[in-house]
């Protein structure tokens, strides 16, 4: 029996930035944040912020229905809070969302959802360092985002949530050589009862070593074990073995470059899965973001890859890139686009088959005061299954404004 799995390869650097697949006005109240905690780190030793944002977005095909587009609009306010503190050795740090949209005309959408994200970094006065994540959000899923469940109109909440901790000890008499564990505990729950089959639980666990031979570069390998259960009453178990060799290389703040390439066994898979990352950032107007992953389940949500179908699948074979160009001191602009391709078994029907997706976006944000940043997006959904019940085409736009101060 095939399953899915999800889970996450071992971190390669010491703060994690766990994202994952969001509807449209998730996605710009991520933007939000983002702009917040950028903010943060460029302030003055401030170690808080405090915002709220306004937004009005249409979006052509809200149902992403695939024989009739569904058109409205919808506002979001959203509520930002953030700080970073060191203590000493130790380091907190915490970023919440409040978030309430309210739709024109499909009033059942109506909803609030909440992005919660905190950590610890702490050391000793030995070897001995670790992290601690966790994370909880609520938001209106994704429609037509599962092959294994006819679409609907109704509201659907999904509620995730991810605990993570990593402990790494330093081997005596050596600089460059580190024991690592960790584990891992994520959860999905829906509102849907039809959507019970998509919901799970599941534990990983992490163990290996890492090399780092100069502050630039780390290599690493470890073994590593998921184990999981659905929650619709099935019973349905699976499991995951996983070798893993991970590589991590750092130029001075300006490239940032982590790749995994493993060897996986799972129920029904037995193969090669991979992912890399890679963040440049040359100085002066330019930035960029692009991920690649070839892996199974929906691993690809957690590494953070926009618009993938995330139920039952075998193997996703995913890329994408986000650029961020400063035109003046005020003025940015963004710009990305991804296409992932999915292999799938349908455990229920016993049936294999496959089908892509494609996402583009691009953005403009104008810094009016030192506190307040007003922008404009534009998002495209474009999905090509092999059912064409699932199939869509939609697109979403709008603008916003956001206060914050720190």
């Amino acid at each position: 029996m095939k399953s899915h799995l999800p889970h996450r390869p071992p971190r390669l650097a010491s703060r994690p930035h766990p994202t994952g697949l969001r509807p449209a006005h998730l996605a710009l109240a991520g933007v939000l944040a983002s702009a917040c905690a950028g903010a943060l780190a460029q302030s003055s030793g401030t170690p808080w912020y405090l915002g709220a944002a306004l937004s009005q977005q249409y979006a052509n095909n809200v149902f992403h229905n695939s024989s009739a587009e569904n058109s409205d609009q919808y506002t979001t306010l959203t509520l930002l809070a953030g700080g970073d503190v060191r203590l000493g050795r130790q380091r907190v740090y915490a970023a919440t969302k409040w978030m309430d949209s309210r739709y024109n005309h499909n009033d059942q959408l109506n909803n609030n959802g909440f992005d919660i994200r905190t950590g610890l970094d702490w050391s000793t006065v030995g070897d001995l360092t670790g992290n601690l994540t966790y994370i909880r959000k609520r938001y209106l899923a994704d429609y037509n985002s599962t092959s294994e469940i006819a679409p609907t109109t109704d509201r659907n909440i999904q509620t995730d949530q991810s605990m993570e901790g990593t402990v790494r000890l330093g081997i005596p008499s050596t600089t460059s050589f580190a024991l690592e564990g960790g584990y891992a505990y994520r959860t999905r729950d829906y509102s849907l009862a039809s959507y019970v089959s998509q919901e799970y639980r599941q534990g990983a666990t992490s163990l290996g070593l890492t090399y780092s031979p100069s502050g630039l570069w780390r290599f690493g390998v470890a073994g590593r074990y998921t184990k999981g259960r659905t929650t619709d009453g099935s019973d349905y178990e699976y499991s995951r073995k996983d070798l893993d060799l991970t590589a991590g290389w750092n130029a001075s703040g300006s490239t940032n470059l982590n790749a995994r390439i493993s060897r996986s066994r799972a129920d029904g898979f037995d193969g090669v899965t991979g992912a890399l990352i890679w963040d440049w950032r040359p100085g002066g107007r330019w930035s960029l973001s692009t991920q690649i992953s070839r892996d199974t389940g929906v691993e690809t949500y957690y590494l953070g890859v926009a618009n993938v179908v995330s139920d039952y699948n075998r193997v996703t074979t995913s890329a994408q890139t986000q650029a961020t160009y400063r035109l003046t001191g005020k003025l940015n602009l963004t710009a990305g686009g991804g296409y992932s391709k999915v292999s799938r078994d349908d455990r229920n029907l016993n049936t294999g088959y496959s089908d892509s997706s494609r996402f583009y976006n691009a953005g403009i944000s104008w810094q009016a005061t030192r506190a307040v940043t007003v922008g404009c997006n534009y998002s495209r959904q474009i999905r090509d299954s092999y059912n064409l019940l699932y199939s869509y085409n939609a697109y979403t736009a709008g603008c916003y404004v956001q206060g914050v101060i720190q």
